[in-house]
């Protein structure tokens, strides 16, 4: 039996992409206008090819001009991976039941090699990227990390966006598209691949299960909850407004138990198990472990109220990470 997840969030409290940000650059204002301006890209231009979650094709340029390695990256992880609560045990609990989670991750594969594969999770879609294999020009190398400072020092970009957010909007519009596009970097653009947005939903798609399980938290799996939605169940774990509204289901939840219990309840009984787990009447193991957990079935629930509840909790499990889309 399969269920597909996003990894980050429901799983993992880390968002690898931000703590490279942060130990690499030592610069959360340099990650934090990438991240909106994948938002502006997403929502608003709908840029052509690009997806929810292409931060890391953004970031993935300046990770080469520091020359930083494969190997490096999956050092950072080990130093910043934190667990969703409970969530090894749910993981042993979940394969020991032979219900096989599909992994499906918008971080870069290294940070799964590290948190998912020791775990004993097999099925992992992730971003590849392997900075080893690129050589660029010292000058061009020292143009990149130029622009660091820069991009931090930019306004915030709000969505819709403002005046100030136009002017940051138009100078990364200029960088990325106009000037790296242009340069031995413009190689990384076209050859990384986030695994976000539709990538996701491809990889779904890919397994030809008619009536899916999916979870995840925030815009890089609008997409897959949207169909599983139509399909089967799409659950938000502790998500923002994007999965919150594109799910059937939404848990507020300290505990990785919380997602077992939906997940067992589904794959043995399907929407008449769901039914009974929300009323916490399905019979599992793991009932007495669902400590601050609350489910909501979204068409019958106030959905500005579970945003409000999910973000909060999200904020309170992921701190400044979970304040990212």
């Amino acid at each position: 039996m399969l269920f597909f997840t996003d990894w980050e969030g429901p799983w993992v409290l880390t968002d690898f992409a931000y703590e490279v940000a942060i130990a690499f650059f030592n610069n959360h204002e340099f990650f934090e206008r990438l991240s909106q301006y994948d938002d502006y890209l997403v929502l608003i231009e709908r840029k052509e090819g690009y997806e929810a979650g292409d931060t890391l094709k953004l970031l993935a340029p300046f990770i080469v001009a520091l020359d930083v390695t494969s190997e490096e990256l999956k050092d950072l992880a080990e130093n910043v991976l934190s667990y969703t609560p409970d969530a090894e045990d749910a993981m042993h609990y979940l394969i020991k039941k032979g219900i096989e989670p599909v992994v499906i991750s918008t971080s870069y594969v290294q940070f799964l090699e590290v948190s998912a594969k020791p775990l004993g999770l097999n099925r992992i879609h992730a971003t590849k990227f392997e900075p080893e294999r690129y050589s660029l020009p010292k000058k061009e190398k020292e143009f990149i990390l130029q622009a660091v400072e820069v991009i931090a020092s930019l306004p915030e970009i709000e969505i819709p966006p403002d005046e100030d957010s136009m002017k940051s909007i138009d100078w990364l519009n200029d960088f990325f598209w106009n000037r790296l596009a242009k340069m031995e970097a413009g190689k990384i653009l076209r050859d990384v691949k986030a695994v976000g947005g539709q990538r996701k939903l491809e990889a779904v798609r890919s397994y030809g299960i008619k009536d899916p399980i999916a979870i995840g938290d925030s815009i890089s799996d609008s997409a897959m909850l949207s169909w599983a939605k139509e399909k089967g169940l799409a659950v938000s774990f502790n998500g923002n407004e994007y999965a919150v509204k594109n799910s059937n289901l939404a848990i507020v939840s300290e505990t990785a138990f919380a997602e077992v219990y939906i997940v067992e309840a589904y794959l043995s009984n399907g929407l008449d198990g769901v039914k009974r787990a929300l009323k916490l009447e399905f019979d599992s193991e793991v009932i007495n472990k669902l400590k601050e957990t609350r489910y909501y079935w979204i068409k019958d629930s106030d959905v500005d109220k579970i945003v409000d509840e999910s973000k909060a909790m999200r904020r309170k499990l992921r701190g400044l990470a979970g304040a990212l889309s």
